[in-house]
C-alpha cells in the first residue's frame, strides 16, 4: 500500500493544471488517515478502497492549482491524480 500511496502523491506533482503537487509529508498523512479509516471500519489492514475514500480530503488542500486552470474553473478537488 505504501507504493500505491507514493504513486498517488507523486501523480499530483505531474497532474495537468497543478502548479505544485503534494509533498512527501502528504504521503505520511494519507497513510495515517487510511489506517484510521481501516480501524474505524473494523478492518485489520489498509486497502486501496480506504485510501481512495480519504485521498481527496487529505490531498486537496495541499495542491496549488495553476492560475490558468483555476480561471477555467478547475478546483483542487476536481484534479485527478
Amino acid at each position: 500500500m505504501k507504493r500505491y500511496i507514493v504513486d498517488i502523491v507523486r501523480g499530483t506533482r505531474t497532474a495537468p493544471g497543478v502548479q505544485m503537487g503534494a509533498s512527501p509529508r502528504a504521503s505520511l498523512a494519507l497513510m495515517k488517515s487510511a489506517q484510521a479509516i481501516a480501524l474505524l471500519n473494523g478492518d485489520g489492514f489498509v486497502t486501496p478502497d480506504h485510501i481512495g475514500d480519504i485521498a481527496v480530503a487529505v490531498l486537496a488542500h495541499r495542491l496549488v492549482v495553476d492560475p490558468q486552470a483555476r480561471f477555467a474553473g478547475r478546483s483542487r478537488r476536481a484534479t485527478r491524480y
